[in-house]
């Protein structure tokens, strides 16, 4: 079983946007990155979406009021 890491600097930018109200929109294939950002929005009581994209790639925004396909508001 590997035991891959989550990448500290993209956690720490992460953190800075999140400390600075800046809005998130990741695309990730690794699991660990969107369950340890699910777990820091959770955290905060910050509204967010979670897309499946395909493949095990998956999309998180916080941009809750926004179609991330056409960018038309919901």
């Amino acid at each position: 079983m590997s035991r891959e890491r989550i990448n500290p600097a993209w956690q720490e930018d992460i953190r800075k946007k999140l400390a600075a109200q800046q809005g998130i929109d990741v695309i990730q294939s690794f699991t660990p990155c969107i369950q340890w950002l699910i777990g820091e929005l959770t955290r905060r009581d910050l509204p967010y979406k979670l897309y499946n994209l395909g493949a095990g790639v998956k999309r998180l925004t916080t941009d809750t009021d926004i179609c991330p396909c056409c960018k038309q508001k919901l």
